[in-house]
């Protein structure tokens, strides 16, 4: 059963920073979204590697932080 205040917990302690920038608010953003929708840890990095690259990031480094970041939160942000 997915527990919302888990997974916002979770997202909040990630301390990682990509190139300097602090990931949270498009983890969060992407989480939700894909909670939302009932999609998977697919969805998720798809999701969080298009935000990656139209923050600027290239594509190779975009699809491991993905990786990286729903390793992170996938035992707390999954239904």
């Amino acid at each position: 059963m997915f527990n919302p205040i888990s997974c916002g917990m979770c997202i909040a302690k990630l301390a990682d920073k990509v190139k300097g920038y602090d990931p949270r608010e498009m983890v969060k953003d992407c989480a939700w979204n894909t909670l939302r929708k009932g999609k998977s840890g697919k969805a998720f990095k798809n999701c969080m590697i298009k935000k990656l690259k139209n923050a600027g990031h290239d594509a190779t480094h975009a699809d491991q932080v993905a990786k990286e970041m729903w390793d992170q939160i996938k035992n707390k942000c999954k239904p």
